[in-house]
């Protein structure tokens, strides 16, 4: 077709709705949401960010840019002369780099493609560059494709750069629509690969660095000589020496010549041992170590000599403990609340306790998802196995698939000899608790998810299943639909673990369970410190049903717990709490007189009728309203009216 060709094409395109019937699907849904968007199809030239905003976009790609641009290099060198330039732009379909011959970005300075433009579908209409990113696939966008008429002269053959499950950049190709060919896609394809291939390079030398630093293991690498040619901070912490003082010195003058050392000294040139018993010494400090060293021998890259993997014994056992997990302690009769929706949720996991079906427990931070996981294992089949809690949001991500499924030997430098079990080998028979599920990465639930299909695991460096029989609850503070629908947690992993689902209610939607829970919490809070049991004045009590609890139990057992430890009398007054809580000096309601007490402690009768009152106050006698707020039904209202003479 002829330029003239394209532009009638373009034209009665725009003019006539049925003839977009015969365009590619993904290129007429482009144009459609260009209609939407309000798209001007006449906009003959680009928008360009200010040199400022230019400046800050290649600095959030420097990553990209220094991965990105010696492929598009390699790439000239291969089309120099054809008219091709080759662009990279970042996420958001902004140009970085632009690269040709003197001709060819001649005429793309010339149809606006320079770098500092933006081509986004919203601001530009249908484009090659921001279809690869909406579809997240490879597509070409010739002549009368483009929605803009800027567009019409060129041909844009586009690949989206995926990092770690994320676009992060494209790189095309773009020239005269007229030189446009079928292989111009795979090139860019086979271009986008090689980028994402030194990134996943450069990711996992990096991983192994950040994992050696990560360990909580001292390593250290003496090579032939007797020199240390390589340490990780855990080790100059271990010896009480910074990097620079130790690396490239003699074994000999970093320990020094003390008799306790010869040991460490003896392994270190040479012998082969696990978990061998040392005691080492530090200045004036005798410290007991367990020593795993294996010879060094390769010839690429050259590294003769032997690595050393040193752990404290103090931080052994801790580990031990670490690896076992808390012991589930908690049972539903420690579970205090009597409010309805409490209830509910409590006999929905006391159900679900003797089944071996997932439980995805929800609710805020505070509420007690944990201590609700503890009393379901408990009161399962499996309370006499193991109960191993992980918070997947507190391991780094580097180390959460390590501490989940384990490792062989040699899965990485620095791997234990013999491997080392995960928390899913560790709880087999048993339950494990995967707390803040919806703060694990998205790699990771992919094979989380497999592990829930085919109930065995693969550690990490290792080829062969080992079958696992461990019961799953997760737990979660956050809103999984919407992580779904932002793409950063799997449906398909969200259905697989909520085949029970379990909502807690926030203390704040428990109101007939706050005076309860404060008395309960102080009892438990007394015997914890072998102190008498404390009593709560009423203007505490008052306070407590005021305030909106945003940490829920947690937040209150930790100003009930403040107060105690600081009184010197056996009671909790209001000066102890109020500036916990921010409420104002005055900011009491009810009287003494109105908080009826039982032996120091407030009756459930007394709670009850101060609640309803205060809520039918506030509600203006609305019954509807006041029930809600109470968490309870309009019959139950009614009797506790008529219960406490409340009658109109």
């Amino acid at each position: 077709m002829t330029q003239h060709d394209q532009e009638m094409m373009w034209q009665q395109l725009h003019n006539n709705p049925e003839l977009r019937e015969g365009m590619r699907r993904e290129i007429r849904d482009s144009w459609e949401r260009c209609y939407s968007y309000g798209v001007n199809p006449n906009r003959n030239e680009a928008i360009r960010l200010s040199q400022r905003e230019f400046n800050e976009a290649r600095k959030d790609s420097e990553y990209l840019m220094e991965t990105a641009l010696s492929v598009m290099e390699g790439l000239l060198e291969f089309i120099a002369g054809t008219g091709f330039n080759i662009i990279l732009t970042d996420a958001n379909i902004c140009v970085l780099s632009v690269m040709g011959d003197q001709q060819s970005l001649s005429e793309a300075r010339a149809g606006g493609l320079v770098e500092g433009t933006v081509w986004s579908e919203e601001l530009m209409g249908t484009n090659a560059s921001a279809l690869a990113v909406a579809l997240a696939r490879p597509i070409s966008v010739v002549g009368y494709e483009h929605f803009c008429r800027i567009g019409i002269p060129v041909a844009n053959s586009s690949a989206p750069i995926i990092d770690g499950g994320k676009i992060i950049g494209v790189l095309g190709m773009v020239a005269p629509y007229c030189r446009f060919n079928t292989h111009t896609l795979g090139m860019v394809m086979a271009s986008v690969r090689h980028v994402e291939s030194k990134m996943t390079l450069e990711r996992a030398t990096k991983y192994n660095e950040h994992l050696i630093e990560s360990m909580s293991e001292a390593v250290m690498v003496v090579d032939d000589q007797n020199t240390l040619s390589y340490i990780n901070h855990n080790c100059c912490r271990l010896l009480r020496k910074r990097h620079d003082e130790v690396i490239g010195r003699n074994i000999y003058d970093v320990l020094g010549y003390h008799p306790d050392n010869n040991h460490l000294i003896s392994l270190a040139t040479g012998r082969v041992a696990t978990n061998e018993t040392v005691i080492l010494n530090v200045g004036q400090e005798r410290i007991k170590c367990h020593v795993t060293c294996n010879p060094l021998n390769y010839t690429e890259p050259p590294c003769i000599g032997t690595l050393l993997i040193i752990r404290e014994s103090r931080h052994v056992n801790r580990m031990v403990r670490s690896w076992i997990g808390s012991n589930a302690k908690v049972t539903f009769a420690d579970l205090a609340g009597e409010n309805p929706r409490f209830l509910e949720a409590k006999k929905l996991a006391l159900a679900a306790s003797s089944s071996n079906s997932n439980v995805l427990l929800l609710g805020e931070s505070g509420t007690g998802k944990d201590m609700i996981a503890q009393a379901m294992h408990n009161a399962g089949p499996r309370k006499n196995h193991p109960f191993v809690a992980i918070n997947c949001a507190a391991l780094p991500k580097d180390l959460i698939a390590s501490e989940l499924f384990g490792y062989e030997e040699g899965a990485f430098t620095g791997a234990r000899k013999g491997g080392n079990m995960g928390k899913f080998e560790l709880a087999d028979q048993g339950t494990i608790f995967l707390d803040e599920i919806g703060d694990m990465p998205l790699d990771l639930q992919a094979s989380l998810l497999r592990v829930l299909e085919e109930k065995s695991i693969m550690r990490l460096g290792g080829n062969e299943l080992i079958p696992v029989n461990v019961r799953i609850i997760a737990a979660t503070n956050k809103d999984l639909e919407s992580e779904i629908n932002r793409q950063r947690f799997r449906r398909d992993l969200f259905y697989r673990l909520g085949v029970i689902k379990i909502t807690i209610p926030p203390l704040r939607e428990r109101p007939d369970d706050i005076i309860r829970m404060a008395n309960y919490l102080t009892q438990k809070i007394c015997k914890r410190l072998n102190k008498p049991t404390y009593t709560i004045e009423p203007d505490v009590i008052e306070a407590f049903l005021q305030y909106p609890w945003p940490g829920n139990v947690r937040e209150m057992q930790n100003v009930l717990e403040g107060a105690i430890q600081l009184s010197t009398q056996p009671v909790v007054t209001y000066d102890m709490v109020k500036h916990y809580l921010n409420l104002p000096p005055n900011g009491m309601v009810q009287t003494e007189a109105q908080l009826e007490s039982v032996g120091g402690e407030m009756s459930i009768s007394s709670m009850e009728r101060m609640m309803v009152e205060k809520y039918l106050q506030k509600f203006n006698n609305n019954k509807s309203k006041t029930a809600k707020a109470l968490g309870i039904s309009r019959k139950t209202l009614y009797r506790w009216m008529n219960k406490y003479g409340l009658e109109e």
